[in-house]
Parts: structure tokens; C-alpha cells; sequence
């Protein structure tokens, strides 16, 4: 007070008296590092007045001079002190991938088996015997079933001893009838006995392909109890259990045969992708000058749900009529090899992914899919210019291939894009840049060594390192 200084919190009055506020209305002003220690050179001068007692006025003022002069110096010393921005992030940038490929369609589909057959009983009886294990292939004619046979070979033979019979009635009747006309050229009989004669030889003939007929029967009767595979193919299992009557009025089920190879793909596309892949096939044509060929429908590939690429391949063999008008698009099918072990083949009524060539671009903008951002606008990349600032600009995405994404427009060749620690950069800002390869893809992780093992007697001529055997293909 007695140097006439105000501390932060203090005021004077009309006397040029020193006033604190109170402690709740006092306010409290953000200051600079420096003015705190200006306050706290102050607040040491007045303790040091109040330790020493009292002192003359002149001394008072040179104290209060000498605070102040140290909390200036304070100042002038913070005041050189200028602030450094953080250097610029660093980040991972490449080029897009130039690169011819194949634009495909992609749909989804099932598989339907070429052949599916129910194996049912065609004669009535007791079912004497099964030779098959269920769930294992079978070749066409392969015995399957056998209905007992006796009822069918005593018929058989029957029919058989009608057919001898009627043969020596016929015989009999030819020579009566050549004896008769014989006659009747030499005027020993009538002409009413040659006709009689004629119709009675004529009667056992046709007695006779009727007896003939009923030994085909026969035999066929007797061949059907004897059940066979109709087709080549996978067998279920048997539905009819051994000693039981079939035939009865129906023809009972006995059992299915499923065709694996080939097997059918059906599929169905849009109305708008089928009028797109007409457009694109008549640009085609215009620009090859080809012919079209209503028998080059063109190729597929085919996945199921847990395999990597597209392994299996066919041909397109058939497409519909029309377009749908409930759904609104047009069926297609597709037929592929499907050989192999039963771990190896795509089952019947398998969901798959299917995908068709559409056209080949050239020189196509490639880049990681990981460089792709999203937001309200749609998706954008994040590149640098010459002065390594940050841009961002929409793009519109192509088909992705692997680990790759078909930029389709909004990219140039010579574009920047940052491909690695995009969470660092923002649009506008500068960041510390270092180049990759082509497209940003990840570089493949390299194999771990395995260690070699010791060489032992056993495996003497051998290299000495642990031989991995191949991996089992999955099912």
C-alpha cells in the first residue's frame, strides 16, 4: 500500500488507498507466466517491508522500484520465447496401378443337378434284397433292389409253354391248309373248306404273337424286380426297409440317384444389366465389326460361399424367353464340370456367387481399397500436391479386384494418393510424404523359416531339413 502498487484482485480508492475485492467477487484473469511472477516479486517486497518494521518513505520507494523493475525484466525475458507448430505428419503415398482388366457382372445363384432321379418300384411284390451302400456312387444298370423273383419266373415259364403250344397248333394248321388247297386245285373240296382252312391257320398265327407278347411281358416283369440304376450318379438311401410289400397300386419310392458332374447354375439378372450388356455388346460389334452368334453366350465363374477367387468355370448354356414381369428379371444358366471326391464338388442346391466377363478395359486406375474414404458426398481420396498439402476429391469406384479398387473417374496416373496414416491427414494441411509401390497394395508377408531337423540314420541321403507335407485341400 505504501508503495501505491495494485496487485491482480486489489484496487485503489479516491484516497489511493489499496482495497481488496471479496474473496466471491474477485476476479480471477487468465495471465501471462510472466505476470504471475510479477505478482509474486510484489508480494515479496510487501512481506519484506513488514518483516524489517518500519522504514523511511524513500526506502519504501526504492523497494517498490526494484520489484517492479524485476517483474518487467520477467516480461521482456518471456517475450522472447516464439512458439514452433509440431513438424508435419508423415504418411504413405503411391501412384494408382496402371493396369488392363476384365470388368465382370456379379450375381448370385444355386446349383441344380443335371440329373435327379426317384428310384421306384415298377412291379408288385416283397422286396427280397438291397446291393448298395447308401450315399456311395453307382453306375448306370447297377444292380439296386431285388423284388422276389419266383412269382416272375413261374409266370415267365407259363407264358412260355403257351407260347410252345400255340407254335404246334399253327404248325398243324399251315399243313391242314396247304392239304386243303391242294384239294380244292384238283376239285376234291370245296371252296367253303379252303376259307375255313385259311382262317384257322391265320387264328393260330396270331395265337401264337400273342403268346409271344405275353413271354415279353414276362421277361420284362421279371427283369423289373431285378431294380437297377437308372443313371450314373450318387445313391441316398434306401426308403423301403427289407421283407415289406411295394408295388401295391404305386409304384413305391425306393430310393434317389443325383447326377454331381455336370451340374447346372441358375442365376438371374436385372432388367437394367441386361439392357446395359446389350448396349455394350452392340458397341462391341460396332466398333469390331463382328458377327454375332446367338450360340456364344458366353463364360462364368463360380464360388461357393467360403472360397477365394472363383475356382470353378463353365459356359453359359441357356437363357429365358422372356423377362419375368413379376420380378423383373431374366434367367440364366450355366453348366460346369463338377469331378471329384465328394470333399472336392459343389453339392447340389449350394448357394454360389457367380460372375460374368463384361467387357476389358485398358489402362485402368488401380489403387488400394484401404486408401478409400467415405462420407455424406459419397467416397473420396485423400491426395498431395507439389507443396505436399492434403486434397481431397471424390471419386467413383469400379470393380474391385483382390485387394485393388478400379478408380473410374476422378483420378489421373500421376495422382498422389495417401495410402498409409490417413487418420493424420486432413485436407489442407501439409504432411511429410514417402513414396510406395503402384496402388499402395500390402506388401505379402514373407514366410516364417522353419527350423531345420537334426539328420537322423532314418533319413540318410536325405538334405536334412523337415520336408513339409502338402496341405489337404479343404472341403
Amino acid at each position: 500500500e505504501a508503495a501505491g502498487l495494485a496487485l491482480p484482485g486489489e484496487w485503489h480508492d479516491s484516497r489511493g488507498h489499496v482495497r481488496r475485492y471479496p474473496s466471491a467477487d474477485r476476479p480471477r484473469p487468465r495471465t501471462h507466466p510472466a505476470a504471475a511472477s510479477n505478482r509474486e516479486l510484489a508480494s515479496g517486497a510487501m512481506k519484506s517491508l513488514a518483516f524489517v518494521g518500519p522504514v523511511s518513505g524513500a526506502s519504501v520507494r526504492a523497494l517498490a522500484v526494484a520489484a517492479a523493475s524485476a517483474g518487467g525484466l520477467a516480461l521482456a525475458a518471456c517475450g522472447g520465447n516464439e512458439y514452433e507448430p509440431p513438424p508435419p505428419p508423415p504418411v504413405t503415398v503411391a501412384e494408382p496401378l496402371v493396369k488392363d482388366v476384365v470388368r465382370y457382372a456379379e450375381f448370385t445363384g444355386t446349383t441344380t443337378a443335371v440329373e435327379s432321379v426317384e428310384v421306384r418300384a415298377r412291379v408288385e411284390g416283397f422286396l427280397d434284397s438291397m446291393h448298395f451302400q447308401p450315399g456311395e456312387p453307382v453306375e448306370k444298370g447297377q444292380l439296386l433292389f431285388v423284388i422276389d423273383p419266383e412269382p416272375f419266373e413261374v409266370a415267365l415259364e407259363s407264358a412260355q409253354a403257351e407260347l410252345d403250344s400255340n407254335k404246334a397248333e399253327r404248325d398243324l394248321k399251315e399243313t391242314e391248309y396247304e392239304r386243303t388247297r391242294t384239294m380244292y386245285k384238283s376239285g376234291a373240296t370245296s371252296e367253303l373248306d379252303l376259307i375255313r382252312a385259311r382262317a384257322q391257320r391265320d387264328r393260330s398265327r396270331a395265337a401264337v404273337s400273342y403268346s409271344e407278347a405275353a413271354v415279353h411281358s414276362a421277361k420284362l416283369d421279371l427283369d423289373y424286380a431285378h431294380v437297377k440304376a437308372p443313371v450314373s450318379g450318387r445313391i441316398g438311401r434306401h426308403l423301403v426297409d427289407i421283407g415289406n410289400l411295394v408295388g401295391a397300386g404305386e409304384a413305391t419310392h425306393l430310393t434317389d440317384i443325383v447326377r454331381y458332374d455336370p451340374l447346372y447354375v441358375y442365376f438371374y439378372v436385372s432388367e437394367g444389366d441386361i439392357l446395359a450388356l446389350q448396349r455394350r455388346s452392340k458397341e462391341e460389334r460396332d466398333r469390331t465389326d463382328a458377327v454375332y452368334d446367338d450360340r456364344d453366350r458366353g463364360t462364368i465363374e463360380v464360388r461357393t460361399a467360403d472360397e477365394k477367387g472363383y475356382p470353378h468355370s463353365g459356359d453359359i448354356d441357356y437363357a429365358a424367353l422372356q423377362i419375368d414381369s413379376d420380378t423383373g428379371t431374366f434367367e440364366v444358366r450355366g453348366i460346369l464340370h463338377n469331378k471329384g471326391d465328394f470333399d472336392e464338388v459343389i453339392i447340389p442346391g449350394t448357394f454360389v456367387e457367380v460372375r460374368a466377363p463384361v467387357e476389358e478395359e485398358q489402362n485402368a486406375l488401380l489403387i488400394s481399397e484401404r486408401a478409400i474414404g467415405s462420407d455424406q458426398s459419397g467416397r473420396f481420396l485423400l491426395l498431395i500436391d507439389s507443396k505436399n498439402v492434403v486434397e481431397q476429391r471424390s471419386v467413383e469406384l469400379g470393380p474391385l479386384i483382390g485387394e485393388m479398387r478400379v478408380i473410374s473417374k476422378g483420378l489421373s496416373k500421376n495422382d498422389r494418393v495417401i495410402v498409409n496414416g490417413l487418420q493424420r491427414a486432413r485436407p489442407g494441411a501439409k504432411v511429410t510424404p514417402t513414396q510406395t509401390q503402384p496402388g499402395g497394395a500390402p506388401a505379402p508377408a514373407k514366410a516364417a523359416k522353419t527350423p531345420a531337423t537334426p539328420t537322423t540314420p532314418a533319413s540318410k541321403g536325405g538334405s536334412g531339413g523337415d520336408k513339409t507335407a502338402p496341405a489337404k485341400k479343404a472341403s
